[in-house]
């Protein structure tokens, strides 16, 4: 039963899909969005566990923690914090919660381990609690015990007395006054005129036990000598407790003095030994050395020693013989006797028959009728028990404390492993791409112009040298793409979309592709499809792809004659998704049996003369098991040696839900040339001498003019002269990379300049090069070498986004979001909540545009009262719904709008933060409408 304490619905929306991910209908859950509200759940019902988190409406900090804490602190709170500050979680620990989790990081995983995790804390925190509880009323016992010996001793008269702290006056009673031999009409007197009467010997110990009495909730208990009128010494045994207000500040001191000069030795002694022979403690009379006179029989049941066992002892026996612990005692007795005040310690002893066993031992002196201390007696009270809980309290202390360390250094050894990771990392990435940059360049004209070769006239030997180079370069592009595929899977930096796919399609389209090959080598290729496979699924159709061409490509090569046969069948579905088995069969060489299970392995072919004889880095199957399994599909291989393989992928696939979308790549989809483009103007901004005639050679063909610029710097002043359709810009280049070029071309003060589609046409092939181009400001990514139809397609879509951008962007936007070509808006981490549901997506959404509106209103209007707590709280709400929409932009500027808020720090820059929220919100929601309108 859980109680979720969240403001932000898309927060709270997926806590809960976690939860039922997790828990299925095997829990409840209430949603509050306040912290009234939530208090109010509290009083009406028990919850297993509390979520809340810290920024709320009607409270925020620790205090929002502290006000359900003390509503409930037996139930277990799990505290939800921002991305970059976990410090509040770690102190709302401290104060008592039993985890936190950082939003933005969350998972089910992980929240199910968190749930679990407090309330199995909760439960032995509260087994300590009650521990605790048990040693408290032990302590209560011992005290009242001590109370009652204490009542025991009080002899004589009693004289009680009051100070008024504030006006600093003393007033007694009769006996008070009889005691300092004070005239009978002084009713009050200075407390330092009552000082003035105590001996100068005992004044500084006087003042020093007021103070400490004053200072602390200890009681004044202390034994001082007063000079009266006639110079006689008389000794008292002082008591006093200090009254305070409620704010703790002491406003009085009351007590009593008790007139013990006149008692005999004896008389104490018979007193002292009756009280003593009653109390089930165990009780010893010791002379002001030390040394046992009288024990009592509690003494004896205690310990098991009598009388005549331990007189004129120290207690040696008792002490188990140990000398050292006799001399630790003789610090307490020289205390007792310097003081002439009580003096309370705890101490092991033994019993007759070698049993340890533990007492909290009080010395109370005996002063004889000079004021000195004469005898000493000592209480016994056994916490054997008492200290065995407490011993097993710290060694499950210590056990979570070596545990805690354990895990703390694990985790730093953690960190350091993965940050020297990620170094590793980045350097091997750099590597990659520019080993991608060296070896794509010369490759991309290479395989380039020798298919132009091939469309020109040519006789049968130059054919022949012109198909040997074209085969070598597309074998050495084949290799290089897997060492950069076989790369980005073992960097875990592969991604996977979850789009429309027409598999139809894509095997049709595949065939065509692979049939130039099969015919080449006189082998039969052919597909068939179960017909109950609907039209449309959702799934990666680039990755599909790709892991169909290497299967196929492989049957193809290792096939001498015969066929190669891609059958497609549907295993099994549900109501939401579809198991497809993808079967790849050839009639070639086949898999001997002893290599079938190793066939999968990285750089591992067949046989050993495979390689020699079909090329190839025995990367392929690799990447094509990696590609399968990390979408949760499976691979098998049947072979038989010399006979033919049958390579299968199962995997499953969503049920569309109508929503058509565009994929980043062709998919493998055909793309027909569109005759409205003919005529384009292209700049194409490359510096290698190589590329620019095959990409010129390319974009001509489609009746395209274009205008080359060998770096940005020339790009910047070719398109300041001229009015280009779009630009192909390099990533690499002399005097301004293309990146800097097109931030350059963003910042353009032209609408229609700053506006051009730019695509990047580079050698890197590393993953995350994309993310790179997007946030300098491209709208579009190739690779080289690059398809002339994947290119097609690219400039294609650009020009039809810049139109659609164009009739959709009608009235005027501020300047600075106005003239960004960047999309502001960027799903991906959306997508990748989701799970492949359209439904959630497009919710969340509809939440972002229906509520960012009304929140800017709101820090608007707040901003106009100076109310700067709810501008904080406004852009606390706002924060993480841009990071689910992937608005980068505001991050800073919301962060910055907060903190400033919050701290109610640097409020003149807050007006120029809000205008720049509006503005880029205002653009987001017209690319948001339009994703509306593409589902």
């Amino acid at each position: 039963n859980i109680l979720l304490i969240e403001d932000n619905p898309a927060d709270s929306r997926l806590i809960e899909l976690y939860l039922k991910e997790t828990y299925g209908q095997s829990f409840t859950l209430v949603k509050t969005e306040s912290l009234s509200d939530g208090l109010e759940a509290l009083k009406k019902q028990k919850f297993s566990v509390i979520i809340i988190d810290l920024s709320l409406p009607d409270s925020s900090g620790l205090e929002t923690f502290q006000g359900v804490y003390d509503h409930s602190p037996e139930t277990p709170i799990i505290v939800l914090t921002g991305h970059y500050d976990d410090s509040v979680g770690m102190n709302a620990m401290k104060l008592g919660a039993q985890d936190f989790l950082i939003k933005g990081k969350i998972r089910s995983k992980g929240l199910r381990r968190s749930i679990s995790y407090s309330i199995e804390r909760a439960k032995l925190l509260k087994a300590l609690s009650e521990n605790s509880k048990k040693l408290e009323e032990q302590a209560q016992d011992l005290i009242r015990e001590k109370q009652k010996l204490s009542e025991a001793q009080k002899l004589a008269h009693i004289g009680s007395w009051e100070w008024n702290l504030e006006k600093n006056t003393v007033t007694w009673s009769d006996e008070m006054r009889d005691i300092f031999d004070l005239p009978s009409e002084v009713r009050q007197a200075a407390f330092e005129d009552i000082v003035n009467r105590i001996h100068p010997e005992d004044r500084e110990v006087m003042r020093k036990a007021v103070e400490e009495a004053l200072q602390t909730h200890n009681a004044l208990n202390i034994h001082q000598r007063i000079v009266r009128e006639d110079n006689s010494i008389r000794t008292l045994h002082t008591r006093g407790e200090v009254i305070r207000d409620r704010t703790g500040k002491p406003m009085l001191m009351v007590g009593t003095s008790q007139d013990v000069t006149e008692r005999l030795h004896e008389e104490n002694l018979e007193k002292l030994v009756l009280a003593a022979t009653k109390s089930y403690n165990s009780v010893l009379i010791l002379d002001k050395e030390g040394k046992i006179e009288w024990v009592n029989e509690g003494f004896t049941k205690l310990c098991g020693y009598t009388l005549e066992d331990v007189i004129g002892s120290y207690g040696e026996k008792v002490k188990n013989g140990i000398q050292s612990d006799i001399e630790e005692q003789r610090h307490y007795y020289e205390r007792v006797l310097k003081h002439k005040a009580p003096m309370t310690y705890e101490n092991k002893n033994f019993t007759s028959k070698g049993i340890g066993y533990w007492v909290i031992t009080t010395l109370t002196p005996v002063l004889g009728s000079d004021g000195e201390v004469e005898r000493i007696i000592a209480i016994d009270s056994d916490i054997t028990l008492r200290k065995q809980m407490e011993e097993e309290l710290l060694t499950a202390n210590k056990i979570a404390e070596h545990s805690l360390m354990k895990g703390n250094k694990a985790l730093l050894e953690l960190t350091i492993a993965k940050k020297q990771l990620e170094e590793s990392m980045k350097v091997k990435e750099k590597f990659l791409a520019n080993m991608s940059h060296e070896i794509r360049t010369p490759m991309n004209a290479i395989v380039g112009f020798t298919n132009l070769l091939l469309k020109s006239g040519y006789n049968t030997e130059q054919g022949q040298y012109i198909n040997a180079i074209k085969t070598s370069g597309e074998n050495l592009l084949v290799i290089i793409n897997d060492i950069l595929d076989f790369s980005k899977i073992q960097s875990g930096k592969i991604n996977f979309e979850q789009i429309d796919l027409r598999i139809s399609q894509l095997i049709s389209t595949l065939v065509e592709l692979m049939l130039p090959k099969s015919v080449e080598k006189n082998i039969k290729l052919s597909s068939k499809i179960d017909k109950r496979i609907p039209e449309y699924l959702t799934g990666d159709p680039t990755r599909l792809n790709q892991i169909l061409l290497n299967l196929v490509g492989n049957a193809i090569k290792f096939t001498e004659k015969g066929e190669v046969r891609i059958d497609v069948d549907l295993i099994s579905e549900t109501a939401q998704d579809m198991s497809i088995k993808f079967s790849v069969i050839d009639t070639g060489i086949g898999i001997p049996e002893s290599k079938q299970l190793n066939i999968f392995e990285g750089f591992s072919q067949a046989t050993d003369d495979t390689t020699r004889k079909y090329g190839g880095t025995g990367l392929g199957l690799t990447i094509v098991k990696q590609l399968v399994e990390l979408q949760g599909g499976t691979i098998a291989v049947k072979s038989q040696e010399g006979k033919g393989s049958e390579f299968t992928v199962i995997m499953k696939f969503s049920k569309n839900s109508g929503v058509k979308m565009q994929s980043n790549g062709t998919g493998g989809l055909h793309v027909e040339e569109d005759q409205s483009l003919e005529g384009l103007s292209v700049l194409l901004v490359e510096d290698n001498y190589l590329n620019q005639v095959l990409a010129t050679k390319v974009l001509t063909d489609w009746k395209w003019k274009v205008v080359v610029a060998e770096n940005g710097l020339v790009a910047l002043e070719k398109l300041e002269q001229g009015n280009f359709d779009v630009v192909l810009m390099d990533i690499q280049l002399p005097e301004m990379d293309g990146y800097e070029a097109t931030r350059t071309i963003r910042s353009k003060t032209n609408k229609e300049l700053a506006q051009i589609p730019i695509i990047a046409m580079t050698a890197h092939a590393i993953n995350g090069e994309a993310d790179k181009c997007y946030l300098a400001g491209m709208n579009d990514y190739v690779s080289k070498p690059f398809d002339t139809r994947v290119l097609y397609s690219k400039i294609a879509g650009a020009i039809k986004n810049k139109k659609t951008m164009n009739a959709m962007n009608q009235e005027p936007q501020p300047n600075n979001i106005e003239n960004s070509g960047t999309k502001l808006t960027d799903l991906a981490y959306l997508r990748e909540l989701a799970n492949g549901s359209d439904e959630f997506i497009q919710n969340m959404i509809s939440l972002f545009i229906q509520q960012t509106p009304e929140a800017i209103d709101k820090m608007e209007s707040s901003l106009k009262q100076r109310d700067w707590k709810s501008v904080r709280a406004a852009a606390h709400k706002m924060k993480p719904s841009f990071s689910f929409m992937g608005i980068k932009q505001l991050k800073e500027t919301i962060e910055k709008t907060e903190e400033y808020a919050g701290a109610e720090k640097e409020l003149d820059k807050i007006p120029a933060l809000i205008a720049e929220i509006k503005q880029v919100c205002d653009k987001a929601l017209i690319e948001l409408r339009a994703e509306q309108k593409v589902a």
